[in-house]
């Protein structure tokens, strides 16, 4: 009696996850090629220095369509990547506003994958 409002409650917060992780994968993927195309132009680095910041995150778009969640799990990790790699170019001097927003989308990304992923692994389960 009790498992049917609990399934639709995750179902829902599914829902609200996915959309969480579709806004912070387009919010860091916005501000890595604004930042890339920034820094392009002021002759700081070279056009494939912007595809190889982006690749990573572009590759995992089948898995966000087709809402694996193996694939998610991997997403996870890409963020925390992500946020070590903004957090190094602090430290080395070179923060701006774009990195620090860079390091919350980043954030924001690895932990609404992994919010995905528990939920979806607690909907996937055989219940008991």
């Amino acid at each position: 009696m009790n498992e049917r409002p609990s399934r639709q409650r995750d179902a829902g917060a599914l829902d609200t996850a996915r959309r969480g992780v579709w806004i912070a994968y387009s919010a860091l993927l916005a501000l890595l090629v604004i930042s890339g195309i920034w820094h392009y132009v002021q002759q700081h680095a070279q056009f494939a220095a912007l595809l190889v910041r982006i690749l990573p995150l572009v590759l995992f778009l089948p898995t966000l369509l087709m809402q694996r969640r193996r694939g998610h799990i991997w997403l996870t990790a890409l963020g925390v990547l992500y946020v070590v790699q903004g957090i190094m170019i602090v430290t080395k001097g070179g923060g701006s506003v774009l990195v620090g927003a860079e390091i919350l989308a980043a954030g924001a990304l690895a932990f609404t994958a992994y919010r995905y992923v528990r939920l979806r692994g607690r909907l996937d389960s055989p219940s008991a």
